[in-house]
Parts: C-alpha cells; sequence; structure tokens
C-alpha cells in the first residue's frame, strides 16, 4: 500500500474543535490497526500525518506510536492563511505519491495523486441560518469545488451520508460512514470521590442537569433553559442547569435570557472556569441527566460520551440524533418545550431507576461505536484508491 497522507492542521489547531477530537480519535484507531498488523506479522500501510514545521511538539504530544507526520515549510497560521484562500500549489509536489485524506470539509490540491475528503454534515447549507456566516459562505463555496477533485468521501453517520448523496447528486459507493466514537479508557463512569474533586475544582455545587455543547443556535439551548424553568420549583432548587461549553456565534439572545433568567432566581450556572477534557467524563457522570435538544446533528458525541458514562439522555429526535440514542435515550421534538420539560421532568422523579438502567445500558451502546473499527474503514478507503 502507498503512503496514507492525513491532512492534520485541524488536529494541532490552537482551538481543538470536534474536528481535532475527530482526527485523534481516528489516529488512536489507526495506531491500534498497525499495532495489531505488526503483532500478526504483516506489513502495515505507513501513515503520515501533514502538520507545520511550528506544530511539531503539539504532535508528538498525543502519543502515536506507529504514526508519523511530515510538515508542510510554512507556520500554522500561513499555512491555514493560504488554505482558506485556496493559494496552494499541490501539496504532493512537496510530499510524493500516495493517498491523501481530508478531514476538514476542504481539500488542497493535488497533482498526480487521489483523496477521500471528510464532510461531517450539511449544516451550512441545509441549517444556514444556525451557522456562522462567513464559515457557510466559504463552506457552501469551497465543499463543492472540493468535490469535483475528490474520489471518495467520508462521514460521520448514516443521516449524513444521505444528505450529502442527494444534496450533491452523488453514487452511495461513494460516500463511506466511519462515525466517531467514545475511549472506554476515558469516558466510563467516574467515582464519587472522581466526581467531588471535579466540581470542587470547577465550583460547582449540588445536583445539576448538564448541557455540553458550544454555545451556539444550532444547539437550540434556549428552548432548555426555557423548559427548565418551567420545572416545578422544588425540583429548580434541588437541580441546577449546568451549561458547560465554549461561546460561538450569534449568542446575544441566549445570553440575555440566561442572564435574565438568573437574576429572577432561576438556578443556571456555569463552570468556573474552562473544562479540561480529562476532568469531562467526571463532570459527565456527576450529572443527574445530559440534556441535549439540538435542531440538527451530523452525530453528536456529547449523548455518546454521556452514555459511555452511564448517565440519562435527552435528545432531539431529529437528524443523525435516533443512530446515537436510539434505544437508551428518550428524545423529543426539538421544537416542543412542553415535551422538552416533560421528559426532564420524568427523569427527576424516576432518577434512581433510570440511572439504574442507562448504568447497564448506556456503555453497552457506546460499544456500538469503534474508533478501531472507524479506522479500518479509512485504509479500507485508502486501499480502495489505489487500485
Amino acid at each position: 500500500m502507498k503512503t496514507i497522507y492525513i491532512e492534520g492542521l485541524g488536529l494541532v489547531d490552537g482551538h481543538f474543535s470536534g474536528i481535532g477530537q475527530y482526527i485523534l480519535g481516528i489516529l488512536k484507531g489507526l495506531d491500534e490497526q498497525i499495532e495489531q498488523r505488526k503483532f500478526n506479522g504483516e506489513t502495515p500501510p505507513e501513515i503520515k500525518v501533514l502538520i507545520t514545521r511550528d506544530t511539531i511538539t503539539r504532535f508528538r504530544s498525543f502519543g502515536l506510536k506507529h504514526i508519523g507526520y511530515r510538515t508542510f515549510p510554512f507556520t500554522f497560521r500561513t499555512m491555514s492563511g493560504l488554505w482558506h484562500r485556496r493559494k496552494m500549489p499541490p501539496i504532493d509536489l512537496w510530499f510524493g505519491p500516495g493517498t491523501y485524506i481530508f478531514p476538514r470539509f476542504v481539500n488542497m490540491p493535488l497533482l498526480f495523486s487521489k483523496s477521500a475528503l471528510v464532510i461531517y454534515d450539511l449544516s451550512f447549507e441545509l441549517h444556514r441560518q444556525y451557522s456562522d456566516e462567513g464559515n457557510a459562505r466559504f463552506l457552501a463555496t469551497q465543499v463543492k469545488k472540493s468535490l469535483a477533485s475528490t474520489n471518495k468521501v467520508i462521514t460521520i453517520s448514516q443521516n449524513a451520508k444521505a444528505e450529502i448523496e442527494r444534496f450533491y447528486n452523488l453514487n452511495g459507493n461513494d460516500v463511506i460512514v466511519a462515525t466517531p466514537a467514545t475511549d472506554p479508557r476515558l469516558f466510563y463512569r467516574r467515582s464519587e470521590e472522581e466526581i467531588n474533586k471535579a466540581k470542587l475544582k470547577y465550583e460547582i455545587k449540588g445536583n445539576y442537569i448538564l448541557a455540553l455543547s458550544n454555545l451556539e443556535p444550532r444547539k437550540n439551548l434556549d428552548s432548555l433553559v426555557e423548559a427548565y424553568c418551567r420545572l416545578p420549583e422544588t425540583y429548580r432548587k434541588d437541580t441546577a442547569l449546568l451549561l458547560v461549553g465554549v461561546s460561538g456565534w450569534k449568542t446575544d439572545k441566549l445570553f440575555s435570557k440566561i442572564i435574565e433568567k438568573v437574576e429572577q432566581g432561576y438556578n443556571i450556572i456555569r463552570p468556573a472556569q474552562y473544562v479540561l477534557d480529562e476532568d469531562k467524563p467526571a463532570i459527565i457522570s456527576g450529572a443527574k441527566m445530559l440534556v441535549y435538544p439540538s435542531h440538527y446533528e451530523g452525530f453528536g458525541m456529547p449523548p455518546l460520551e454521556a452514555l459511555a458514562c452511564g448517565v440519562p439522555v435527552i435528545t432531539s429526535d431529529n437528524s443523525s440524533l435516533p443512530e446515537v440514542v436510539g434505544g437508551v435515550g428518550q428524545m423529543v421534538d426539538s421544537t416542543d418545550i412542553a415535551g422538552l420539560r416533560s421528559a426532564i421532568l420524568q427523569y427527576l422523579k424516576n432518577s434512581t431507576t433510570v440511572t439504574a438502567r442507562t448504568v447497564v445500558t448506556g456503555p453497552k451502546k457506546a460499544t456500538e461505536f469503534s474508533w478501531k473499527d472507524s479506522a479500518q474503514i479509512f485504509l479500507d478507503v485508502a486501499g480502495g484508491l489505489e487500485k
């Protein structure tokens, strides 16, 4: 097999987004695949991640054993500017022939190599009202251009696959699903000691319902705030609504609503500081439930992470979310605030029973998704492009 090159700017970006998490998960899965093949006496493919010369230390910090890197002859800032302006020369002139995988919606030019492109969702086309307008314009233009020079598309759910095929009129065989997953070594139900330590660190007191997502309109947090505030006072006094996530775009209305509700005495809180990845499993494990009423998702990692930790989940019933929580979590219409309130209230009333059930069924559901299996899909796609 030829060398597989994976563009890694999203992996070494200072802001580690969901795309960065996905790239890292796939690379860890590939590391496992290579380890197994070497153990079996097989010759594994050579995999190189393409990064910039000023991000080598960050790449090495991920501790990948069998995956190397190659560097662009520019800094991260310069490369990002060239990529956004589409001013890149063919990059296989630098790195040589091989199979290239571009995991950030938009590719880079190639002269004599085949490639696959990862498209996570079509929110920038189908739900533009929830998107950052500048980013949506960029993706709407550049994804179409990228598809003209791409051999295969990888996406993260069956729902996203169907939308991509319809919107871009692609053959179903050219769009492959490689789902995200959780790492069972990290996402498992944590002890009371770990939970209390994390709560103390972030100044979180008492019981809480967890909302874990970027603060942006697509996540529908304004409806969650409204549903929570409609709960009976006895439940609200006992259980706060904890909002965890970085601020995104178009948040003025949400923040105004939260401030207004807090001033009225509603028990809505945020952590004292940014929640680090290593503390996230404990914060999730300490929640009464995770509520994720998003209007649209390419996949939906927080619900899967919560299930892996044995925490009850309520999500919307749209897009990819039934694939993630179907049969285990409760699902409601994202526009039905009364229905969302009712689902939360029923969970609170039956907290002990619901939690005991989810402690068993949640982790089992999470095992249906595997980074190692998805990494194998990447290898299969790359191998198919060589034929």
